[in-house]
C-alpha cells in the first residue's frame, strides 16, 4: 500500500462518524484500540494517537497490529521502525530497517541502526559499510566517524581507529568529542600514557566546557579512573577536582573520590574498586552515542537524542545507570511520568546516579498525583542523604506544595545549615523559607528571610515582588513596597502577575486611575487569572465603571482555574452589593486579615519545581 492510499484511508477514518466516533485524534490510544483497532485505519490512528500522548509502548503495539494487516506498506514500515527504535525495541526496528536502507525518507536512520547492529555483533566491515551515509550532516559526520572507529577497535585495529578519529575534520566544536573518543580508545588498548596526554589536552582547554560540559566531566572522570587504577592517588584526586571545579555536586566524581580515599594505601583494593573508563569497543560506541545525545538533548533535538540514547543502550554490554537517567529525563519532559519513574527504578542502589534517581522519583511521584508516596519517598531520601542539599530542597518543595509549611520551614532550616557559604542559589533557600513562614502567618519570621534573600541577590524579581506585594496586601510599608514592585516590573516587564502587584499597590494607595492602567495591562498578558480579574473589577468600581467591574468579577468567578471558595464567596457579595466606601476594603493590619494570596502561588501554582 502506498503512502497516498494510506493517508486517504486514515483521513476517511478520522472524518467518518462510524470509524472512531468522529474523535479519532481526541481519544486516548486505548479507547481507539477498543473501538476500531482491528482495521488498518483504526490501528494506524491508534498508533498515532498513542505517539501524540507520549505512550510509546502503546504506539508500538498498534503499529504491530497495523503491520499484521498490511505488512507491505512502506509508510507503515517507516513509521513503525521509528516508533520501535524510539521505544527501545531495537531488534524489531532493525528487522524493518533492512528493507529501508535505501529509502529516501528513512534510509539514514535505517543505515545507522543496521550499522550499530553489526558493530554490536562484531561484524566490523559490515558496520563500516552500513555507516557510509550519503550527504551526512555535521552531526552525522561526527557520529558515524566515531562509530566506524569503534567498529575497527572492536576488530583489533586500534591504530586504524585512532587514525580515523584524527581525520574527522569539521567545525570548532568537533575537537572535544574527538579527543575524548581517542583517549578512550587509547585506554582500552592499554596506552595509558597516551590516554593521559589526550585527556589533559582536553581538560586544559576550558573553552571546551561551553561545547559539551558532559564530555568535559566525562574526560575528568576517565582521567581519574586511569590514574587511580595506576595507583597514583594524588593524580587521581587532582583529576577529579578538575571536574568538580565545574560541577561540585557531580556524583560520579564524588563517588570516585570516596572510593580512592576508602582504599587507603591498598593498591589492589583501589584497582578493584575503580572500573576502567570503557571495558569494550561496544561500551565505547555506546559512550559516543551518549555524549553526542547529551549535546543535543534540548528543544527540538530531544527526539534525536532519544534515538541516540536507545542506540547507546542497544550496543552497550549492559544498560548503564547514566543512560537510564538520560532516558528518564526525556520521558519527564515529554510528560511520560510513569515511564520516567520506571527508568529511575532500574538504577542500581550502588550507582552514583542513584541519588539523582531517588530525588527525581520523589518529584515525579508528586506530578503523577501519588502525593503520599512522593512525600514518604523524599523523606527517606533526606534520611539516606542527611547532608545532601538537593534532597532537602526537593523534600521542602513537596511539603510546601502539600501546604505543610511548618515541616517545610524545618527542612529549609537544615538546608541553610548544609548549604555552602558561597552557594549561588542560597538566596532561594531563604526566599522559600520566607514563603513558608508567610503562609503560617508568622510575618516576623518571614520578613527577615525575604530581606536576607535580597541581601544575597538584590535584583531577584520574585523576591522583590513577593515582599512588596505582601506589604501592600497588609497595608504596610506601602511606598517601599511600591518601589520594590516597580523594580520587579522593570526586571520582568512582561510578567502579568508582577504587573498585577503594581496595580494592586496603586489601588492600596487609592491611586485608582493608575491601578486601572496597570491592571488592564496585567489582564491582557494573563487573561484567565481569577485574582487579576478580581483586582481589575475592584479598580473599575472605584473609578465609576460599575458595569465593567461586574463583568470582571464574573470573569474571575468563572475563571479556570476557579478561585478558592472563600474568595469566590467574596466575589459573589461584590456582584450583589458592589464595594463599600473607599478604604472599607483595606485591611488595617496583618494580624486581622485573612492570609494574602502570594503572587508566586498565582503564577506557578503549588506544584514543586522540578
Amino acid at each position: 500500500m502506498q503512502i497516498l492510499r494510506l493517508s486517504r484511508l486514515a483521513l476517511a477514518a478520522a472524518l467518518a462518524s462510524t470509524a472512531l466516533g468522529g474523535t479519532a485524534f481526541a481519544t486516548t490510544a486505548r479507547e481507539a484500540l477498543a473501538m476500531n483497532a482491528e482495521t488498518l485505519p483504526g490501528a494506524y490512528l491508534a498508533a498515532k494517537a498513542a505517539q501524540a500522548e507520549g505512550a510509546l509502548d502503546a504506539a508500538g503495539i498498534y503499529f504491530d497490529k497495523a503491520l499484521e494487516i498490511d505488512p507491505e506498506s512502506t509508510t507503515l514500515r517507516q513509521e513503525a521502525m521509528f516508533a520501535y527504535l524510539a521505544e527501545g525495541r531495537f531488534d524489531d526496528g532493525v528487522a524493518l530497517a533492512r528493507d529501508l536502507a535505501d529509502d529516501p525518507d528513512a534510509g539514514k536512520v535505517a543505515r545507522l541502526a543496521l550499522g550499530i547492529a553489526a558493530l554490536r555483533d562484531g561484524r566490523a566491515s559490515e558496520a563500516i559499510e552500513r555507516l557510509a551515509i550519503e550527504e551526512p550532516s555535521e552531526l552525522d559526520q561526527l557520529l558515524i566517524g566515531h562509530l566506524a572507529a569503534w567498529a575497527e577497535a572492536g576488530d583489533g585495529r586500534v591504530s586504524d581507529a585512532m587514525q580515523r578519529v584524527d581525520e574527522i575534520n569539521g567545525p570548532p566544536w568537533f575537537p572535544i568529542f574527538n579527543l575524548y573518543q581517542r583517549a578512550l580508545m587509547a585506554s582500552l588498548d592499554g596506552q595509558d600514557d597516551e590516554a593521559r596526554r589526550i585527556l589533559n589536552v582536553l581538560l586544559d582547554d576550558r573553552t571546551s566546557v561551553q561545547t559539551s560540559p558532559d564530555a568535559y566531566l566525562a574526560a575528568a572522570e576517565a582521567l581519574t579512573q586511569i590514574e587511580a587504577r595506576a595507583g597514583d592517588r594524588e593524580a587521581a584526586l587532582a583529576a577529579a577536582q578538575r571536574g568538580l571545579e565545574l560541577a561540585p555536586t557531580y556524583d560520579p566524581l564524588l563517588s570516585l573520590e570516596a572510593k580512592i580515599e576508602a582504599a587507603g594505601d591498598d593498591d589492589a583494593a583501589l584497582r578493584e574498586s575503580i572500573a576502567a573508563p570503557v571495558r569494550s569497543a561496544r561500551d565505547g560506541a555506546s559512550e559516543a552515542l551518549y555524549i553526542l545525545g547529551q549535546a543535543i538533548n534540548r528543544g527540538e533535538g530531544q527526539q534525536v537524542a532519544l534515538l541516540y540514547f536507545q542506540f547507546a543502550d542497544a550496543v552497550a554490554d549492559e544498560t548503564s545507570p547514566k543512560l537510564l537517567t538520560a532516558l528518564a529525563g526525556i520521558a519527564e519532559r515529554a510528560g511520560r511520568i510513569d515511564a520516567a519513574i520506571a527508568y529511575y527504578e532500574q538504577v542500581p542502589t550502588t550507582s552514583p546516579y542513584r541519588r539523582t534517581a531517588e530525588l527525581q522519583m520523589g518529584l515525579d511521584l508528586w506530578y503523577a498525583d501519588r502525593k503520599e508516596e512522593a512525600r514518604d519517598h523524599l523523606e527517606r531520601a533526606v534520611a539516606d542523604y542527611p547532608d545532601d542539599l538537593q534532597a532537602h530542597l526537593a523534600f521542602a518543595d513537596v511539603l510546601s506544595a502539600n501546604r505543610d509549611y511548618r515541616r517545610a520551614a524545618e527542612v529549609l532550616e537544615r538546608a541553610i545549615e548544609i548549604a555552602p557559604e558561597d552557594g549561588a542559589n542560597n538566596w532561594n533557600i531563604y526566599y522559600q523559607r520566607g514563603i513558608a513562614y508567610e503562609r503560617l502567618k508568622e510575618w516576623d519570621r518571614a520578613e527577615p528571610n525575604f530581606r536576607r534573600a535580597l541581601e544575597l541577590s538584590p535584583d531577584q524579581p520574585q523576591v522583590l515582588n513577593y515582599l512588596g506585594y505582601s506589604w501592600v496586601d497588609m497595608n504596610r510599608n506601602l511606598e517601599e513596597g511600591l518601589e520594590m514592585i516597580r523594580t520587579a516590573v522593570d526586571l520582568r516587564p512582561n510578567d502579568g502577575y508582577i504587573i498585577d502587584s503594581l496595580g494592586w499597590a496603586y489601588y492600596r494607595l487609592q491611586r485608582f486611575d493608575e491601578a486601572v492602567e496597570e491592571l488592564e495591562r496585567a489582564v491582557l498578558i494573563t487573561p484567565s487569572d481569577p485574582t487579576i480579574n478580581d483586582h481589575l473589577g475592584d479598580a473599575y468600581w472605584r473609578v465609576g465603571r460599575q458595569r465593567e467591574a461586574r463583568f470582571q468579577w464574573e470573569r474571575a468567578l468563572n475563571a479556570n482555574p476557579a478561585p478558592e471558595e472563600d474568595v469566590a464567596e467574596k466575589i459573589r457579595v461584590k456582584l450583589d452589593e458592589g464595594l463599600g466606601p473607599v478604604g472599607s476594603d483595606v485591611t488595617p493590619s496583618y494580624q486581622d486579615q485573612t492570609e494574602p494570596q502570594a503572587p508566586e502561588e498565582r503564577a506557578e501554582g503549588t506544584q514543586p519545581a522540578q
